[in-house]
């Protein structure tokens, strides 16, 4: 037995498609809109820094890690997006799992080091004492 599509599924194929493809559009032009970017870095479950920038900003920010801090990591950020430079010694971080994440510019993605305890959050925006917003 065949089955036979009729008009109103067609419609309701290409309407739930065209619905798919306009929540992609709507996220990525809503992304681009926050100018302001942070990036929260805690070591070992300790807040370390918070840092702010945007799409022109370049620079190497060092951070210590360890545990007397002794140790330090350099986080590059550039065109909008962050990313850990290899660690130089290889024994602190044997794999470098946390260097090959590569560059993150997205608030849900983060860059992670277990051996270390390192973590690397990336956000859009700051809200302080904030539980919710209603619009």
């Amino acid at each position: 037995m065949r089955l036979k599509l009729t008009f109103y599924d067609k419609f309701f194929i290409v309407l739930i498609l065209l619905c798919s493809l306009g929540g992609f559009v709507l996220n990525f032009s809503l992304e681009a809109a926050g100018e302001q970017k942070y990036v929260i870095v805690h070591v070992d479950n300790e807040f370390v820094m918070e840092i702010s920038f945007n799409e022109e900003t370049e620079e190497m920010v060092p951070f210590p890690f360890g545990e007397n801090r002794e140790h330090v990591a350099v986080l590059e950020i550039k065109q909008g997006r962050v990313r850990l430079l290899p660690i130089e010694d290889r024994s602190l971080c044997p794999r470098g799992i946390c260097a090959h994440t590569g560059w993150i510019s997205r608030s849900y993605e983060s860059i992670v080091c277990v051996p270390n305890r390192i973590i690397i959050s990336f956000r859009d925006k700051v809200l302080d004492d904030v539980d919710g917003i209603t619009h």
